[in-house]
This record gives C-alpha cells, sequence and structure tokens, in this order.
C-alpha cells in the first residue's frame, strides 16, 4: 500500500459563536490560497465566516483536521478569550483590560511586587486581544513596574499557531510570576 503525499488544502466554512468548537464547513477547496479567499461579513448574527489551511493527504481528511482545529479552542470566541481561559486554566489570574473606543485591549496580570504584565496581538491586531482565532499573528507579552519607565518585554513572536504561541506566552509569565 501506498501513502498518499500530504498537500495543502484550504476549508473554508462557518464557526458557531457560541460554541467555537462546532464548525460548518462550505467548502475545501486544493491549494493555499487561504490568503486570497475574502471573507464576507456574515449576515447570520451566531456564525463566524472562516478559512484555515491544512496538510492532508485528501481533502476530507483536511475537513477532519479542520474539525479537530476548532475543538483545541474550548468554544473560545476569539484569541484574547482563548488566552484568558489558557491562562486561567493553568491557575494564572488575569483580567482583560483596555480604552475602550481605541482598539487597544489586553489580557492583564497582577505581579507580587505590584506591576502588571500585559499581552496583546502583534500584526494585524497589534494593541488587541480580540480578534478571530484563525487570524493569529503572535504575541507580545511586557513586564511594567512602576519604578521603571519602560516595560520590559518577556516574549514577543511571530508565531501564527494560536495554539503553541499561547503555550509559549503562558511559559513566559509563569517564569516571570516565579522568578519575580
Amino acid at each position: 500500500m501506498t501513502a498518499t503525499a500530504a498537500q495543502t488544502y484550504t476549508v473554508i466554512g462557518l464557526a458557531l459563536d457560541v460554541d467555537s468548537t462546532e464548525l460548518l464547513i462550505a467548502a475545501v477547496v486544493g491549494g493555499a490560497v487561504a490568503d486570497q479567499v475574502e471573507l464576507l461579513a456574515t449576515s447570520e448574527e451566531d456564525f463566524t465566516r472562516w478559512v484555515e489551511e491544512f496538510s492532508a493527504p485528501d481533502p476530507d481528511s483536511a475537513a477532519e483536521l479542520a474539525y479537530a482545529y476548532c475543538r483545541t479552542f474550548d468554544g473560545a470566541a476569539d484569541a484574547g478569550e482563548y488566552l484568558h481561559e489558557v491562562l486561567e486554566r493553568e491557575g494564572v489570574h488575569a483580567t482583560v483590560g483596555g480604552h475602550p473606543g481605541s482598539g487597544c485591549y489586553w489580557v492583564s496580570i497582577a505581579t507580587p511586587d505590584g506591576g502588571e504584565i500585559r499581552i496583546s496581538g502583534r500584526g494585524r491586531a497589534g494593541g488587541d486581544v480580540h480578534y478571530p482565532l484563525n487570524s493569529h499573528t503572535g504575541w507580545l507579552v511586557c513586564r511594567q513596574v512602576d519604578s521603571e519607565p519602560e516595560p520590559t518585554v518577556l516574549y514577543d513572536s511571530q508565531d501564527s499557531d494560536l495554539a503553541a504561541d499561547t503555550a509559549a506566552a503562558v511559559a513566559a509569565v509563569h517564569a516571570t510570576l516565579t522568578t519575580g
């Protein structure tokens, strides 16, 4: 039996906002064309249009990978909510802060020395944590202490793999909280 070579497929569908683990697939297209797909605003209130690329031997396998990918994010509605859930699961109490109206929202963790660690999105989501799960382009983790004029960068990535990048950002937070 010959193994089928993997190729890239682009999966297009709708994610149910109430439980983002539910994906309704509209199409599986051969090739890496996610950047060429223009997702129009949906007229449905409970869905978010969705596109992601997967490496698989066939379209059905790509669809299965898309379903598994959505289940990874535990029903988080956006990247910031997913980050917050991972932090809480790891025993790190976090809050969401921001400047309403400016588009700047971050996840905040108080440090024992009275400082604060802030996590925000990078790239297209710079200064914000509230963006679609499949639009992740990296996390920026900074620590600010009142006695220091500038924040210290703890973690700065341009990784589009939300699950792996979030794990690395949370590890940087843990390291800072345990070492001070």
